[in-house]
């Protein structure tokens, strides 16, 4: 698979320079043509029958493998190490991009150009040019599916054609022989390094928590079957704690400033007894997105009750921050004495990183902030280390929410997962569900588990981030009402209203969704068992809604700059209608019946509201010209990152009645960060 056609070159593995078996007579090579080399990371193109090898783990196949020490890699490190060699699969930087002024520079083909539009010094280090810096803009990424390098290989090319480019500098000899750039991003040049007896390793090896380290002993990093290591200062040394594993799971807890045992360690001031104490890790998981075993960071601040609540999360009745851990371990590595502002419902705040306190900047309440990582077993450890899956992606757009059982995500398809009902997920749902619905009982609540429609659904956040000029996009929950026999199809493809027909379309015709439970009430089909679907909608810049519109209107009235979705009132919405199904995500299935104690007035309640939704949808007169949206609530990432109960509906909705267009939902009253 991986017989590269450059002999005499070195290849960088995902982030290291690693040799390519040479493919002369006197070396062999794998056993696979270049079709399936190229079928190794990309299904996409049609061929005819192909009579060489593809099973990459044949015995001859692994005997070469072993024998370049390049067993340990997975197939996706081999498929980078491939194209880094053999750029024969990649399209070539467009040079005429990278000259001259306006969009396209001088490339005359525009966005025809099959080369690829990035900048060529983001390539080989930092750049503030106003030309492309990611791989997941439009031109590159469509550049790049066209020539069948998949979804899962996108976070690398960075890394790839920066390699790339590395090597044909050094042919050049514009790079000493020695030089080398390792996980962490810093280079070395052998001549230069210090004595290993007056190195302080302060970082382990992403290399040898993985497997093994070429360098052994003289690697400048240290060595450590975990991800994390302990040590307190003995004399002139460190020496390493006997209780390292308990020491980090305590110290992953935010609430605890001590650890457990006869001789805690005091996490604030970093010491056992009047002995100091260290904490050696990884590099963090934003800085090495491909690598596995990376620390990932989780932050938090302490609310009123002595409670610690991570960012962009609505625990404890507050307000979800617009910015989440991911955001602020960013700018923690870019700057960690930077002052991050962001807002929580309707206040803003400003979080020293420096001091690790966070502020309100209309009332000057402050409240303290904690940054710990996100524990990591020894037995967990072990259980990346020895699977095939792909590395680590914590950091790019793809990445699988933390709380997903990655065992029961398939490669296509989905799968539904119950979630236990002594769960603080389970938990945060029932809470968005019961506020509106007096008198049901959840049946069963199952997370819906679909790898290609999150890694679409986080492409289009990723985009819609892009074009607001780099702020969160306003993120919400949502349920929507359906019937049983839509629920597999909504799984698998998502929402299609084009297919499963309307109930009106008083806001255009769009996928409608809704912010309390009891209006989606009245779109299920009552079987004994109802179903209701919990959706994150990404619903961005809203304005007044159109039975008219097949689109959201224009914000400017030209016709490229549009509003993101409608709603039936801009100053309290509670119907947002969608029309583009990539910016939704079906997250639960919530299977619910009625209350067997249910009392004559409920009945009468849920009967009235079902009536009220059901009536015919009056005519609508023309809407005048939409007002802007305010501007949007920004919203959280994880699973109770939201901070308004909402509803949705497989079908779209008609117009709401009066008892539900004016319902004014729990989260509305909700406090925010003090």
């Amino acid at each position: 698979m991986l017989a590269g056609r450059r002999n005499n070159q070195q290849s960088p593995a995902p982030s290291s320079m690693a040799e390519v078996p040479s493919s002369n007579a006197s070396n062999p090579t794998l056993l696979s043509s270049p079709a399936a080399r190229m079928e190794s990371f990309s299904n996409t193109h049609h061929r005819k029958p192909c009579w060489f090898g593809h099973d990459l783990m044949s015995p001859h196949n692994a005997q070469i493998l072993g024998s370049h020490k390049l067993g340990s890699l997975d197939r996706t490190e081999l498929c980078i190490l491939l194209m880094q060699n053999d750029t024969s699969f990649l399209p070539p930087v467009c040079h005429s991009y990278n000259n001259g002024a306006g969009q396209y520079g001088r490339c005359e083909e525009a966005e025809g150009c099959r080369r690829l539009h990035i900048c060529e010094r983001y390539l080989r280090g930092d750049c503030a040019c106003p030309r492309a810096h990611d791989f997941f803009e439009p031109h590159p990424f469509r550049t790049l599916q066209d020539r069948g390098v998949p979804l899962d290989l996108m976070a690398s090319m960075k890394d790839v054609y920066s390699n790339i480019e590395a090597m044909r500098s050094r042919a050049r000899g514009r790079l000493p022989p020695s030089h080398s750039t390792g996980p962490g991003g810093s280079s070395h040049v052998g001549g230069n390094r210090l004595p290993e007896a007056t190195r302080d390793k302060t970082e382990i090896c992403l290399y040898f928590v993985k497997g093994s380290c070429k360098h052994g002993d003289r690697c400048f990093k240290a060595h450590s079957a975990l991800p994390y290591r302990w040590e307190v200062r003995d004399g002139q040394t460190w020496a390493a704690l006997a209780d390292n594993e308990t020491i980090e799971e305590h110290y992953c807890n935010p609430a605890n400033s001590y650890s457990k045992g006869v001789e805690p360690v005091c996490f604030d001031t970093m010491t056992r007894s009047l002995r100091r104490v260290r904490r050696l890790s990884t590099v963090s998981s934003v800085l090495q997105p491909t690598f596995i075993l990376t620390t990932q960071w989780a932050w938090y601040w302490e609310d009123e009750h002595g409670d610690w609540i991570q960012y962009a999360t609505a625990a404890g009745g507050h307000n979800s921050a617009s910015i989440s851990s991911e955001d602020l371990e960013q700018k923690y590595q870019e700057d960690p004495n930077a002052v991050v502002e962001f807002t929580a419902g309707s206040q803003t705040y400003e979080l020293s990183l420096q001091d690790m306190i966070q502020t309100n900047k209309r009332y000057g309440t402050k409240k303290l902030v904690r940054r710990r990582p996100v524990f990591v077993s020894a037995a967990d450890a072990q259980a990346i280390k020895t699977s095939k899956k792909a590395p680590n992606s914590r950091s790019n757009f793809k990445a699988l929410p933390a709380h997903w059982d990655k065992a029961l995500t398939p490669e296509t398809g989905y799968k539904r997962v119950p979630v236990q009902n002594s769960t603080a997920e389970y938990k945060e749902i029932l809470a968005l569900f019961s506020s509106t619905m007096r008198g049901f009982d959840i049946v069963s609540l199952d997370r819906i588990q679909n790898k290609a429609l999150w890694e679409v659904y986080q492409w289009q956040k990723d985009l819609m981030k892009k074009n607001n000029g780099g702020r969160n996009v306003a993120e919400k929950q949502l349920f929507h009402g359906t019937d049983s026999k839509h629920i597999d199809a909504i799984c698998h493809n998502n929402f299609d209203w084009r297919i499963c027909g309307t109930h009106g379309t008083a806001y255009g015709k769009g996928s409608y969704f809704a912010r309390d439970a009891k209006y989606s009430h009245s779109y299920t089909t009552d079987s004994g068992t109802r179903c209701m679907f919990v959706c994150r909608i990404l619903v961005g810049d809203y304005t007044q809604g159109n039975s008219s519109y097949l689109r959201p209107p224009s914000k400017d009235g030209g016709d490229t700059v549009f509003f993101d979705s409608c709603v039936n009132d801009v100053y309290n919405p509670s119907v947002f209608v969608v029309f583009e199904k990539h910016q939704v995500y079906p997250e639960y299935l919530i299977q619910y019946s009625e209350h067997y104690h249910t009392t004559a007035g409920a009945t009468a309640y849920y009967a009235q509201t079902s009536r009220a939704a059901s009536r015919p949808v009056p005519t609508q007169r023309p809407a005048a010209a939409p007002r802007p949206a305010p501007a949007p609530r920004p919203a959280p990432s994880a699973y109770s990152s939201y901070s308004t109960s909402s509803q949705s509906a497989y079908s779209s909705y008609s117009s709401p009645s009066a008892n539900s267009s004016t319902s004014k939902s729990d989260s509305d009253s909700l406090c925010v960060i003090s």
